[in-house]
């Protein structure tokens, strides 16, 4: 195509900002196709999925924080009933047992009780409800920018937001100084989202003297099911401190949608 360029006559500028022009309407396409993807990917169509929660973490003031971990096993059904988180008898039995142990010891390191509390509503549209999920994120995001990239060994575009702080909750942005947010979504060539990364940390201070900063990434991973999205993998590190006290804390949910 240069050649023929060249051969006709135009100069090089010509034909860089021409590929440029090209660049930048195919680049364009990329936010169009996602904003497509998103209104044909929230099927309500019946789901059933064995989810998986992890937590590790710890917490306290500094050089004596306290460790915990834990790991449910439960099912979530979403049909025409509405969502459902089944807890197994044997989930159930398990849960009282760690119950009555921590009466002789409230800070029992490795216990499900530690991770059954994190896992609730909040986590549970971020995994069966991706794509109105997402629908949010136009709303609050300013798109930055397109590029082609590899995701799993196979080509994709790479969309970039950024998030500003005008836009976090309003009870807690006035005690924010310093905030950054940007998240990147890996796309397909129909515009289907495969995975996505979001970092956010930020620094401030509350009634002048106390300090605080904040650090989070969350990594998904997605899978259509039908004309539905799904959040296969989530993980989430997410790091605190303020005064004497830091928390750490690492989820990892996975979920195995069943036939």
């Amino acid at each position: 195509m240069i050649k023929r360029f060249f051969g006709y006559g135009y100069s090089p500028i010509f034909v860089m900002f021409c590929a440029m022009s090209l660049s930048a309407t195919v680049m364009a396409d990329g936010l169009t196709d996602f904003r497509s993807a998103l209104t044909q990917l929230k099927s309500t169509d019946p789901i059933t999925v064995n989810a998986q929660f992890k937590l590790f973490g710890r917490s306290g003031e500094h050089g004596e924080l306290i460790e915990r971990e834990g790991v449910i096993n439960m099912r979530l059904e979403d049909g025409a009933n509405g969502l459902r988180a089944v807890y197994s008898p044997a989930l159930i039995a398990q849960l009282h047992a760690e119950e009555l142990a921590k009466i002789e010891d409230e800070n029992v390191k490795n216990s499900a009780l530690n991770a059954v509390g994190q896992f609730q509503y909040w986590e549970w549209r971020e995994l069966l409800y991706p794509a109105a999920q997402m629908e949010l994120v136009l709303g609050r995001y300013n798109f930055i920018s397109e590029k082609m990239d590899v995701f799993n060994g196979s080509p994709t575009r790479l969309l970039t937001f950024s998030m500003p702080k005008e836009k976090i909750d309003k009870s807690f942005r006035k005690y924010v100084k310093k905030y950054k947010n940007h998240l990147q979504i890996w796309i397909d060539d129909k515009g289907v989202p495969l995975a996505s990364q979001l970092t956010e940390k930020g620094s401030g201070r509350i009634f002048i003297v106390i300090g605080f900063s904040f650090r989070n990434e969350i990594h998904t991973m997605y899978q259509q099911q039908g004309a539905r999205l799904i959040a296969v993998k989530r993980e989430v590190k997410d790091e605190s401190s303020g005064a004497t006290m830091q928390s750490q804390r690492h989820f990892i949910t996975t979920l195995n949608p069943i036939d």
